[in-house]
This record gives structure tokens, sequence and C-alpha cells, in this order.
């Protein structure tokens, strides 16, 4: 089992290595390897459209993801999210749920799901059950608790009412 600690997300930003996986086009650029929630809004809302890993290449114009390893930090709901190719993660704080997510597509799938503090199990359960009926991947958007059902994409999923009692954990 591979471990790392906290160092290597203490530097907010960096210089990441990339390389365009489209044309083959070598580049860094500066990224911030931390964010922590109540500090700053717009990587909130970046992380929750899905727009905040992904980059144009300049010498090709495609758009594709940027990994790198990331973490993200909501004290106040008490989890964070990593990203990272690492097995285990040192030295975050103990009374708070880490989340490692090996792919951005995880990541942000990951983001939906804990920042409205939702049950994981139950959205994955209901977005396994969509993907079986439809034939295809979906996108989890959120959780309609007026109408008591799982948003994906254009697809509502309605919850039962023991279902509603359990899809929230804070």
């Amino acid at each position: 089992m591979v471990k790392i600690g906290l160092s290597i997300y203490l530097m907010k930003e960096r210089m990441i290595p990339i390389t365009c996986p489209h044309c083959g086009h070598v580049f860094e650029i500066k990224r911030d390897t931390v964010v922590i929630a109540q500090m700053d809004s717009v990587a909130r809302i970046r992380l929750n459209d899905g727009s905040y890993f992904i980059h144009q290449c300049q010498k090709c114009k495609s758009m594709f993801y940027l990994y790198y390893p990331f973490l993200y930090r909501d004290p106040k709901k008490k989890f964070n999210l990593v990203l990272t190719q690492q097995k285990n993660i040192d030295n975050l704080c103990e009374d708070e749920r880490v989340v490692l997510c090996h792919s951005v597509s995880q990541f942000l799938l990951a983001f939906k799901i804990y920042d409205q503090c939702l049950n994981p199990k139950l959205v994955l359960v209901k977005k396994k059950q969509l993907e079986k009926k439809l034939g295809r991947s979906i996108k989890f958007d959120y959780y309609d608790k007026k109408n008591g059902c799982l948003w994906f994409e254009d697809k509502a999923v309605s919850l039962t009412k023991e279902e509603c009692k359990e899809i929230l954990i804070l």
C-alpha cells in the first residue's frame, strides 16, 4: 500500500506539467492544488458545473480534463475529496470523511454528492439502475428535496419515503 502525506497538498498553487492527450503538446500550467470550501466560492461553482478541470490545448484547441493531485476540503460539512492515484492519504483531519478519487469524473461525481450532503451509496445505486435502464452512462446533477427525487441530466428518479429519510447524511 502506497502512502503519501498531506504535504504535497499544502502548496496551494504550483506548476503542473501537462501533455495534451490529443496532439501530445507538452506545457506547464499554474493551478491550485488545495481549495477550502468557505474560502473559494468560484472554485465551488466551477466544480459543481464540471468546468474546474477542463482545459483547451493552445496548439490543437482540443478540450480535455487536467489531471493533477488536488484536495478539496469542506470543514463545515466535514469532508475531504482527494484527486490522486495514491491508495492512502495520511495526516488529514481524523474527524472528517476522506474520499479518494482516481479520475476527474469520479471526483466531480463525489463533489456533487458530498457537497449536497447526500448518501453516496443510495445515489450510486439509483445512478446504476438508471444507466442500466437507459443503456448508457448518465451524470448526476442534484437532489430535489421538495419533490423527493434525484436528477440525472434530464431524468428524475423518485425516491420512496424511506429513501428520502436516508438520502441526507448531515
